[in-house]
């Protein structure tokens, strides 16, 4: 098989997911933790909270489309896109399970917005 084989592009493609995805649960991790110690410190507000989640939406879908992008040399910013799209059903799926199936369509879709334009945004800087 050559190099442009279907299997080992298809590996590939696996493993840039699986690496871009890496860097938006660490910064996810750090941003949720630094966002809980404003909260208790500085006792914010539930807009304001609102506001920080999706910001931290935003920056982890950032890292992942970063890094996506860092890894694949053409098309940056739709392999960004691509990575935002896993990064963003990884968070559904999750959201699904502790809500027992139960979501507001309207915070699904920011959170999709969230995740497109960070993950795009990723891409095209990287």
């Amino acid at each position: 098989m050559g190099k442009g084989s279907g299997v080992r592009g298809a590996k590939g493609v696996i493993g840039a997911m699986a690496l871009s995805v890496l860097p938006a649960a660490a910064t996810a991790a750090v941003l949720i933790l630094a966002a809980a110690f404003c909260m208790d410190r500085f006792s914010l507000g539930e807009d304001t909270l609102k506001k920080m989640v999706y910001a931290i939406h935003f920056a982890a879908a950032f890292a992942c489309g970063f890094a996506m992008g860092k890894l694949k040399k053409e098309k940056k910013f739709l392999w960004g896109l691509a990575a935002g799209t896993v990064w963003f059903v990884l968070i559904l799926i999750c959201s699904l399970m502790v809500h027992n199936g139960s979501l507001k369509a309207d915070a699904v879709l920011a959170v999709l917005a969230a995740c497109a334009g960070g993950s795009m945004l990723g891409g095209m800087v990287s």
